[in-house]
């Protein structure tokens, strides 16, 4: 199973002032299961870069989601155990930066996940127009969701919206068949689907 993760931190790795800490992370499986937490242990505000006071800090929710740092190595551990039995493939779009936070979190507290890859796995398309449709489907998630850029849990979410719109290959007729099913109204622009789709069932 595939989780699409994100991580928000104080500042880039490798910055000359100040240690970069991790500020928070969320995840999404390819079943759509989330996971999100803040950190309340591993930075402070000296060491804040004025990207994340503008973009990162106002998106914090923190209440039930802001946790130590030892907590969140054992909640995230046993979300990812729960997940499923089968092995469990974190994917990134930065994997350089973001999973450093994951595999320093695990191999300090001793806690790897068992069903956890070792090594985090990227997001990447054979053909390019699966390509051009991922950069297609974060542009629609973002049109949406906006003013949640930033926030980790939505920046994995569209990691994860994004992947879906590109492997599908024909969303209106997928609108089409799910109409059709559920005895809905079908648009007269989609009338003409109608012989095409029982024609393929003759085919079974």
């Amino acid at each position: 199973m595939n989780v699409y993760f994100d991580t928000e931190f104080t500042k880039l790795p490798g910055s000359r002032e100040g240690y970069p800490g991790l500020i928070s992370i969320g995840c999404v499986s390819s079943e759509g299961y989330t996971f999100y937490a803040e950190l309340s242990d591993t930075w402070n505000e000296e060491v804040y870069s004025e990207f994340v006071i503008k973009n990162v800090l106002p998106l914090l929710q923190g209440g039930e989601f802001r946790m130590k740092e030892s907590k969140l190595a054992v909640r995230l551990k046993d979300w990812v155990e729960h997940l499923t039995d089968e092995e469990v493939i974190f994917r990134s779009d930065a994997p350089g930066v973001d999973w450093p936070w994951v595999e320093q979190l695990f191999t300090f507290y001793g806690c790897w996940p068992k069903n956890l890859r070792r090594r985090c796995g990227t997001i990447y398309f054979d053909e390019e127009t699966q390509a051009d449709r991922y950069q297609e489907g974060l542009e629609k998630f973002w049109q949406e969701h906006s003013k949640r850029r930033h926030h980790a849990l939505f920046d994995a979410k569209s990691l994860l919206f994004a992947w879906r719109f590109a492997i599908k290959t024909d969303y209106a007729l997928i609108e089409f068949v799910e109409k059709r099913e559920l005895n809905a109204p079908i648009p007269k622009d989609m009338e003409a689907w109608e012989l095409m789709v029982d024609v393929g069932k003759e085919k079974e």
